[in-house]
Parts: C-alpha cells; structure tokens; sequence
C-alpha cells in the first residue's frame, strides 16, 4: 500500500516549512509515500517556498487560482498515485510514525475505507490556556477521539481532514469534496464522510495524534466558533432540509446541563469559554439559515 499526502494551502508559508518537514520525516519507507502540495492561489511566498520544496524525492508541487479548500483536495485526489490518499492541514505537524500508524490500521482491517486519527493542541498550550483544553476534552468525550481505537461508521471519531486518509478509489466513487461550499463555511470534510459512509463504508480511528498549530486566544476561537455554526447550517440544510432547523436552538438548550459536568464544573475560565463557544456558534447557525431564507 502506497499513500499520497495531500496539503491544501493558502497563504500559510510561515508554517508551511515546517508542516513539509514533519511530513517527509515520516518512519514509513520513503519509497511508499509521496507529497502533494496543493497551492490554491497563495500571495505570500508560497510558491518559491514549493518551489524549493518541489525538487526534493517524493514532492510535487501543484499550483491553482484560488477556488476553495475543497477544489484543491480534490486536485490532490486527481493528481494522487497511491493507493491511499492522506489528508493534513498548511497549519499541522504530524509525529513521525503518522503513516504508519495508518498504513496499520488498514493492514490490520482491510474492510475499511478510511483510517484517520486525532487533533491536539502542543503540550505547554494545552497546559495553559483553557480553550485549547476545552477543545481536547470536546475532543474526547463528546467526539470519542481518546486513547482507544474504534469502528464505525459516521459515528466514527476519525473524519476531519488535519488527521484522516481515505483509499483514493472511495474517493473517486463518490466524486470527492463538495466544492459547493461556500467560502468561510467549514463542514465539508463532514459532508464527504457522511457521503463515504452512507454508501457502505466503514471507518478506522487510532489513536495518532496531529498537534494544531492555530491560535489558541479568545478572539480566533469566537471566530471559528461562528464559522463551525455556519458550516453546521449548511451540512443540516444539504442533507436534513428544513428537519435539521432546531440544531442551534438544541445546543443552546443542552450547554447549561453540560456545564454541570467535570471538568466544567470545576474550572471557571472553562466553564466561560464552553457557554461563550457555544452561544456564538449557535449564533452563527441561525445567521445563516436565515440568509439562506430558511
């Protein structure tokens, strides 16, 4: 089995570097992986970085206008050569046994379609700010993505797009990413594994950890609270239609009763940040269903 590392990127050259060198330090045989950098229409560098990039064993650089996350992973898939294609993110290190902990989980259950693991935040920022442990507690026991492997199908933890693979050939059937999501609208790595799954496929979670390098204060974690809640309306509204409409007014409704339980209960900056999370998201959700007239 041979992977294609795909890395839909935009405009993230500071980071970009060290994301290809996590990659390509990878302890599977270097003859079994290949990375694909996909530039959707970078203005800061990107390309001489690439360039530089490109002319090391096992890279290639891929340029387009810039057309969307989705359209550039689905350049990745067309242009892939394995037999698996591996999904990170521009903003993402991934540990050094990352593809071989996949190539396992594949190995050691050939019914599946999709192998993926989890998203962390570094060490010292887990210990000391209260949104990145929010999101690892989220992460655990709302998702399931903890030290355990599990099977599954949408309800699978694996699926976000910093951490996951997929065989190339369930890729193809289903016709890859929808690139009809509109732009600052996040869900559609959800919609391609509700896709996956709905025709069949099981799914693999290990526990592999990708640490996240984004930023950890209280203004970025609004903003992508805002965006999940715009993403979230229009995954319900493509899939579920006018059913799916009480979802932010149900995450409203269940915040107060989450926030009685540990560690929620214990830690007050938690506590602030899960209720302040939630109402923005939820803001968000009814934003745009109402712009979309629903």
């Amino acid at each position: 089995m041979n992977f294609s590392v795909v890395v839909a990127t935009h405009n993230r050259c500071r980071l970009l570097g060290r994301v290809a060198e996590a990659i390509l330090g990878q302890t599977l045989s270097p003859d079994r992986y290949e990375l694909l950098i996909v530039d959707d229409g970078s203005t800061d560098g990107t390309e001489a970085l690439c360039a530089e990039l490109a002319k090391r064993p096992g890279v290639r650089y891929l340029r387009q206008p810039n057309r969307g996350v989705a359209s550039a992973r689905n350049r990745g898939i067309r242009e892939a050569a394995g037999d698996v294609v591996a999904f990170t993110d521009d903003d993402c290190l991934v540990p050094p046994d990352w593809l071989a902990r996949l190539a396992d989980g594949y190995a050691r259950h050939p019914e599946v379609v999709g192998v993926g693991g989890r998203l962390v935040a570094p060490p010292d920022v887990l210990r000391a700010h209260a949104i990145a442990h929010l999101e690892d507690h989220v992460a655990r026991h709302v998702y399931g993505a903890g030290d355990e492997e599990a099977l599954g199908g949408f309800d699978c933890p694996a699926g976000g797009t910093n951490n996951m693979s997929y065989r190339r050939s369930a890729l193809l059937d289903i016709g890859g990413f929808d690139e009809s999501f509109p732009p600052r609208v996040w869900g559609e790595d959800a919609d391609l594994k509700l896709r996956i799954t709905k025709a069949g496929g099981c799914l693999l979670y290990v526990p592999v950890a990708v640490i996240h390098l984004r930023d950890y204060g209280l203004k970025s974690f609004l903003r992508q609270s805002w965006q999940r809640g715009r993403g979230e309306a229009h995954f319900r509204l493509k899939h579920d239609g006018r059913r799916g409409w009480p979802t932010h007014l149900k995450r409203l409704c269940l915040s107060p009763l989450k926030l009685l339980a540990a560690p929620f209960r214990r830690d007050p900056a938690l506590r602030a940040a899960a209720a302040l999370g939630d109402a923005i998201l939820a803001a968000g959700c009814l934003a745009y269903r109402r712009g979309r007239g629903s």
